[in-house]
């Protein structure tokens, strides 16, 4: 969630969907085991004849979407997007979407980035033997989600990842300003969405989390995990807010944690205010799975544990997590 900025109920439909389809397809899937990485660019391509055809929602229809990749295919049902919605998307932002269309169109299987999202992929099997290399399928959606995984991989919403200094960011909305960012975050994000791919495949508690606090786990291990591989996390501004408060955090958390209501915790950018930001769920998880490792003699057990973990509240109470 993978920056996560879907709907609560849709996101967690996703989660659901996928793990069931994750569990049920043949090992020829594009997450089943595998040395070899796929990385799918042709629909930023379509993205922009569409464009140039006219930008109509009809032009969006014919040269997008009806040519769609399967994971695009996927992504179009559960995100809502539709020829309609991203003409208005465009209209809405033409400045910002002319200048990112070289960066969009600049990634590649022998691009930098895609490179270094390689070589992730190489560090996890290295930290986790049982990782699988999940096909990876840009798209540029309706400035919905940042990256998500379906049953054909991981999809990354390229449109939150190709700004540069030159982009002009004024004409966008305060949701679209805060997580725009270039694509030296890719692998970041996807090294994040790599980790919900195998908690969905080798763990149990993904396809039945309810409460906030498993739900919180499984995000903030995929942030934790992801940082292992990659280097770093999605959720830096969040972290920079939250850990001068983590004591006060923990507090207010705990009290919720049982509860299947997280709207104060997850999924929630679009309400981030300067005195509370949007996803601290994120921040708590992450904060529980590193105590966890941390407190663990054997950080490879460690690491299996966290991305298979079945009992979240079991899990908390090894941890040792509980700042005062």
């Amino acid at each position: 969630m993978r920056l996560t900025l879907t709907t609560t109920s849709s996101r967690y439909r996703t989660l659901v969907a996928t793990s069931l389809a994750l569990a049920t397809t043949a090992c020829s899937d594009s997450t089943s085991p595998s040395t070899d990485v796929a990385f799918v660019v042709e629909d930023i391509a379509r993205f922009w004849e569409a464009v140039d055809a006219g930008g109509s929602a009809d032009a969006f229809q014919t040269h997008y979407l009806a040519r769609a990749s399967s994971a695009l295919q996927l992504f179009a049902v559960s995100r809502q997007i539709t020829g309609t919605s991203l003409n208005q998307m465009v209209r809405a932002y033409p400045r910002y979407f002319a200048a990112i269309r070289p960066n969009t169109l600049a990634l590649g299987p022998s691009s930098p980035v895609v490179t270094s999202i390689s070589a992730n992929f190489a560090t996890m099997r290295q930290l986790y033997p049982r990782s699988e290399a999940p096909r990876v399928t840009f798209v540029i959606g309706r400035f919905s989600t940042g990256g998500t995984v379906t049953s054909d991989g991981i999809v990354i919403g390229t449109e939150f990842y190709s700004s540069d200094a030159a982009t002009p960011l004024n004409e966008l909305a305060q949701f679209q300003r805060v997580n725009v960012k270039p694509s030296s975050a890719l692998p970041a994000i996807i090294a994040h969405e790599h980790t919900h791919v195998l908690q969905l495949r080798h763990g149990s508690l993904q396809a039945r989390a309810r409460t906030l606090l498993e739900r919180s786990l499984l995000e903030g291990s995929a942030d934790f995990i992801g940082e292992l591989a990659s280097g770093t996390h999605i959720n830096g501004h969040i972290h920079a807010w939250a850990t001068p408060r983590e004591a006060a955090v923990w507090q207010e958390f705990q009290a919720a944690m049982n509860g299947t209501d997280i709207s104060r915790w997850l999924y929630n950018q679009q309400n981030s205010t300067p005195d509370r930001p949007g996803d601290l769920g994120y921040y708590v998880g992450y904060r529980i799975a590193k105590a966890y490792y941390d407190r663990a003699a054997d950080k490879s057990a460690a690491i299996r544990e966290i991305i298979e973990v079945s009992d979240a509240i079991a899990f908390l109470q090894q941890s040792g997590y509980g700042p005062r």
